[in-house]
C-alpha cells in the first residue's frame, strides 16, 4: 500500500530541489510532489502575519524509513495532517 507523507518547507528554493533529489535518490520515496506558493496566515498578537510555505507530498511504500531518514539529515521538512 502507497502513503503520501504532507510536509511543509519554509526555507529556500534551491535547498528544497537538493532535498527532494536526495530522498529519491536514498530511495525511500516512490514521487515526489511539490505545491509552489502556500500562504500561512497566522494571528501574532493583534497582527496577521503571512508566510510563504511549499507543500511537499511524498509518496512511500515504508513512510517509517523515510521519516527516519528525514529527521537525521533534513529537520526542516516538517510533517504536517490534514
Amino acid at each position: 500500500m502507497m502513503n503520501y507523507l504532507k510536509f511543509v518547507y519554509r526555507w529556500k528554493s534551491r535547498d528544497l530541489r537538493k532535498i527532494i533529489m536526495a530522498i529519491l535518490k536514498s530511495w525511500f520515496a516512490d514521487s515526489i510532489k511539490k505545491i509552489n506558493y502556500v500562504n500561512d496566515y497566522s494571528l501574532v498578537g493583534n497582527k496577521v502575519k503571512k508566510a510563504d510555505e511549499k507543500l511537499i507530498l511524498i509518496n512511500t511504500q515504508d513512510s517509517s524509513k523515510l521519516m527516519d531518514f528525514l529527521s537525521k539529515n533534513f529537520p526542516q521538512m516538517e510533517e504536517i495532517n490534514m
